[in-house]
């Protein structure tokens, strides 16, 4: 008898995290699709207000017009791909890991030229914005040339108090390769 109650409980446990789940997965797909439906109009507002640039350069409106749409999806979707991941899972320390990395990437990328004009001098030759590279391996790369400006040191040495060395320990021989095989 005993036995029975037990998984009689068990059972019921398991229909309610499951409904659980499928009420989450439900939510989220709403929420996705509603900003779907929002990037799609704002892409028609913005590619309407862009169109003065295509008498300038075809090409280059369709670059500004992609990155707009790029923009405007992510405004919506990583917020929700992270609350999802974040609710849904269990465990996220390497699903944050990656995710820092992968924002490191692209701030390497999206502010090259403001690092390039303030973090290093003029006779270095490790330039910010290179693929694939993170802000961390650079800062690194021109600390050991010793090419940092004192703002640019001041910003590695910050990265220190919080993790120590952590601007020499990012340097990374071929990054395209090792984050293939790490990432």
């Amino acid at each position: 008898m005993f036995i029975e109650e037990g998984n009689l409980c068990a059972n019921r446990n398991a229909n309610t995290t499951n409904m659980k789940k499928r009420i989450i997965k439900t939510i989220f797909t709403i929420l996705a699709l509603l900003w779907l439906l929002i990037s799609a109009v704002l892409t028609i507002v913005i590619a309407l207000l862009l169109l003065p640039v295509i008498l300038a350069s075809k090409s280059y409106y369709l670059e500004l017009l992609l990155l707009n749409i790029a923009i405007v999806t992510a405004l919506g979707i990583y917020p929700l791909g992270f609350m999802y991941q974040i609710i849904t899972q269990k465990n996220n320390h390497q699903y944050l890991r990656k995710l820092s990395l992968a924002i490191d990437v692209h701030g390497n990328t999206i502010a090259s030229s403001l690092l390039n004009d303030h973090f290093i001098t003029k006779q270095s030759t490790h330039q910010f914005g290179v693929f694939y590279e993170t802000i961390s391996d650079n800062l690194g790369e021109n600390e050991k040339s010793q090419t940092l400006t004192p703002f640019g040191q001041r910003f590695a040495n910050f990265l220190s108090v919080i993790d120590l060395n952590h601007a020499q320990k990012s340097i990374v021989p071929d990054p395209i390769k090792h984050y293939k095989n790490h990432g």
